[in-house]
């Protein structure tokens, strides 16, 4: 079973120094949803009552324009940290934050390995076609060096902007990769855009997003 992110952190507060968690969304390829997922992410978390900062690394500053519009809306906080320096600065905002989301650029460079070791969990968001698989190979190959390395990124890949596409096939495409693949699809839902006019996220779509981060628990 599942592990709701949101009740893990009730249980958390109670008991001081509770941990800070870290989540990453990442792809070397633009277009995939990413921003998009990260925001609607962060803003599931505050709706559920949660500390959240999303931290905005990517260069095109999605997130960091919708923060200073709507995050004050929410009870979130959004900064921008354009610099590869994000594994030495998260530390800084433990004692503020429960989560803190950090939205990558479309790109592998330096600011993507310090994500990574910066990250608990990475998302990996893929529309369903081909050259998102296709993308793929490259960061997950970062991703296997840091952990033989000692590092902590779990990563979980995940349809996203489905609209009833086929799954079958390009589950076959991600096999060779070895990276854990989310059981649901995030479906391509007209709520995300309206995210953007500083619209709260349905409380069923909500929930999708938030078992994004949910732990695996025996």
């Amino acid at each position: 079973k599942k592990r709701c992110p949101c009740r893990r952190r009730r249980r958390a507060e109670a008991a001081p120094g509770a941990a800070m968690t870290v989540v990453a969304f990442l792809h070397q390829k633009g277009g995939t949803g990413k921003s998009t997922l990260a925001i609607a992410a962060a803003l599931a978390l505050a709706q559920a009552g949660r500390r959240v900062l999303l931290l905005d690394a990517d260069y095109q500053g999605t997130g960091s324009e919708w923060g200073n519009r709507f995050a004050h809306r929410f009870g979130l906080e959004t900064r921008s940290q354009v610099q590869p320096i994000v594994h030495l600065e998260v530390e800084r905002f433990r004692a503020a934050f429960e989560w803190v989301l950090i939205d990558g650029p479309p790109s592998l460079s330096e600011m993507t390995e310090s994500i990574l070791r910066a990250s608990d969990l990475v998302i990996v968001p893929i529309r369903p076609s081909l050259p998102d698989v296709w993308a793929l190979p490259w960061l997950a190959a970062i991703v296997r060096k840091l952990q033989r390395e000692g590092g902590r990124p779990a990563v979980r890949v995940v349809f996203n902007q489905h609209a009833g596409e086929e799954l079958g096939p390009l589950r076959e495409e991600l096999a060779p990769w070895r990276l854990p693949l989310h059981p649901e699809p995030i479906p391509a839902d007209p709520a995300f855009r309206a995210v953007f006019a500083g619209v709260p996220l349905p409380g069923p779509l909500a929930e999708r997003v938030l078992a994004l981060l949910a732990e695996e628990s025996g």
